[in-house]
């Protein structure tokens, strides 16, 4: 699953990755962070998502606030089962357009230029 997911957020547009604290892939958009996914076993998925999402997604079992990011709305699923790929994907999919809608104008349009093109 781990593999399917990271396949996923490097197919959005624009998405670029970096390795970081223990061994973190992390994914932004821009230079925006909008999830993380632990390269370790249990591959634990970190995500931005809406207030009423957040809070909705903590009362499931294996999710909890993301360490060091809940108070911006970020949860962290313990392993990468957690929920079904399909929910998984909405949920990344949600989380890249929060993260590249806070963007500049500019250079949201720069990202929407290059991927009409790529």
């Amino acid at each position: 699953m781990f593999d399917n997911t990271l396949a996923f957020c490097r197919a959005l547009p624009a998405v670029t990755t970096e390795v970081k604290w223990d061994n973190e892939l992390r994914l932004f958009v821009g230079e925006k962070l909008f999830a993380m996914l632990s390269m370790d076993e249990p591959h634990r998925i970190s995500f931005k998502c809406q207030p009423a999402q957040f809070h909705k997604l903590i009362c499931k079992p294996g999710i909890v606030p993301a360490p060091h990011l809940a108070r911006y709305h970020w949860v962290q699923l313990k392993q990468d089962d957690t929920l079904p790929d399909t929910e998984l994907e909405q949920y990344l999919q949600k989380a890249y357009e929060l993260v590249f809608n806070s963007l500049p104008a500019a250079e949201q349009q720069l990202i929407q230029n290059h991927h009409a093109s790529a």
